[in-house]
């Protein structure tokens, strides 16, 4: 008997759709940017593509959770997130109940803290008349590959979705955390190893009493401290870094800030450690915290980061990055509590120095870890190791197949600094030939080897507001072709 087989459906190639624009990530950089388009009134419907394999945009990574325990790391009245609208996230935290349904958000002063769930749950909430009108297209793809055209650009899902766009925003996740290659090489497939601790379910085989190994004494290494205390989790954890460098904490209240790191502008990075060392020793004499200096070096922190010429930006990376972030990513106080009672149990270990030796166990591993100061060498064993390193920036390009394709096409580069994606102050991409493309963007915490300060909510809803009016702009003049599926 003759049997005839049809290919499956995923396989098909269907007709490319045709739009003008497309993003790529609908977390909170690539649904704000699709948002202040469609509200601009010079689109049609279906001409906003947002490839997210997320069910909800405006998430991503950074809040798509549900964990009740992790927390903003910023007060609600600070999460400028809608443009034009500073108070828009705490209004919506009273009038939808979801504040009412977390009263530890609030802390002793006043603040509120919001849980990061409640910020999804936001940025959903504002892209949903958009995605029900038309106005805005959720492709729940990842996008795997993205081909420069004489008629503009095809992105291709992983699933078969095929968009031709006139115009690119690259909006990407974060890249995943990457672990000492020690670490790495002899933990690669241990079931005792979890290399991406923000993925759902991670914890779960934890037990209660196993002791953890947490690699990263930042954010994220708080971030899993917190998860699995709030889990019930009761047993030893040791976080280790090179530097032993913790976040610091928020302030109580909201002190004034303080300093000017503009006029003169500092030109070198011993220039700028010297000018915020006596900021901060005026703010003491006004009775002002420290934090209060460092919320200018945050609000200043583009324009300083210009100023700097690229060898003292380099130099900066590489003697002041860490001391730095632990001051201006600060945690919360829920956390802050947290970490204090556990560092008094001893429950908790903030430890630096080196790895020199891992060996793996079935039910454990084995670390030998070389302690500074004293520098002796001393082993311990963990039920558990996590990697909490933070992303791997350097790797981003490498890290998504679509991205290493447009590299060896010449459309994109890494930037010098090997912090993200190279673009112009105008966030266009800059291609191998060190030129500029006016339908290639670079959105989001890729694109800080340009702007130094992009990973708060503020800094990124101003730079998503400028790509969004250059795009706009250019609709506007007719410098885009019009198409229609």
């Amino acid at each position: 008997m003759l049997r005839i087989s049809l290919p499956m459906e995923r396989h098909l190639m269907p007709a490319a759709l045709s739009c003008r624009i497309a993003i790529i990530g609908g977390g909170y950089s690539g649904a704000t940017i699709a948002r202040l388009l469609a509200l601009s009134g010079q689109w049609h419907e279906q001409e906003i593509v947002v490839f997210e394999p997320r069910a909800r945009l405006g998430a991503g990574l950074a809040y798509d959770t549900d964990d009740t325990a992790l927390r903003l790391n910023v007060p609600a009245a600070r999460m400028r997130a809608i443009p034009n609208e500073p108070t828009a996230f705490l209004d919506w935290l009273k009038s939808s109940g979801a504040l009412a349904d977390d009263p530890d958000a609030v802390t002793a002063d006043g603040a509120v803290y919001a849980r990061r769930l409640d910020f999804a749950g936001f940025m959903a909430e504002r892209m949903a008349p958009l995605l029900e009108s038309g106005m805005v297209r959720h492709v729940r793809e990842r996008v795997e590959n993205v081909l420069r055209t004489d008629g503009g650009w095809r992105v291709t899902g992983d699933c078969g979705t095929r968009v031709m766009a006139d115009m690119v925003v690259i909006a990407t996740s974060h890249p995943k955390p990457n672990a000492p290659g020690m670490i790495a090489l002899a933990l690669k497939g241990h079931p005792r190893f979890i290399a991406e601790p923000s993925q759902a379910g991670a914890f779960d085989p934890i037990g209660t009493k196993d002791r953890v190994f947490i690699i990263g004494a930042g954010l994220t290494a708080l971030d899993v401290v917190t998860s699995l205390r709030n889990r019930g989790h009761l047993g030893d954890i040791l976080a280790f870094s090179r530097s032993g460098l913790v976040p610091q904490q928020q302030p109580g209240g909201a002190p004034a800030a303080h300093g000017n790191f503009l006029s003169p502008p500092c030109r070198s990075a011993l220039s700028l450690l010297r000018a915020v060392r006596a900021a901060i020793c005026e703010a003491e004499q006004l009775g002002l915290p420290w934090q209060s200096v460092f919320d200018v070096l945050r609000q200043q922190g583009q324009s300083i980061w210009r100023s700097l010429p690229p060898a003292e930006q380099r130099r900066f990376l590489r003697h002041l990055r860490r001391r730095y972030e632990t001051h201006r990513y600060r945690m919360p106080p829920q956390i802050a509590a947290i970490m204090r009672q556990d560092l008094a149990d001893e429950r908790l270990k903030v430890r630096a120095g080196r790895i020199c030796r891992v060996e793996r166990g079935t039910k454990s591993v084995d670390i030998d870890l070389i302690l500074k100061p004293e520098g002796v060498v001393e082993r311990q064993a963990f039920e558990w190791v996590v990697a909490a390193t933070g992303p791997d920036h350097a790797a981003v390009i490498s890290s998504h197949p679509y991205l290493a394709d447009l590299q060896r096409a010449g459309c994109i580069r890494p930037d010098q600094h090997r912090l993200g994606i190279a673009c112009d102050t105008e966030s266009r991409a800059i291609g191998l030939g060190g030129r500029a493309s006016d339908t290639l963007f670079i959105a989001g915490p890729l694109a800080r080897g340009t702007f130094g300060e992009l990973t708060g909510v503020p800094e990124i809803a101003a730079q998503a507001e400028h790509i969004a009016t250059r795009i706009t702009a250019g609709v506007t003049h007719g410098r885009l072709k019009i198409r229609h599926s």
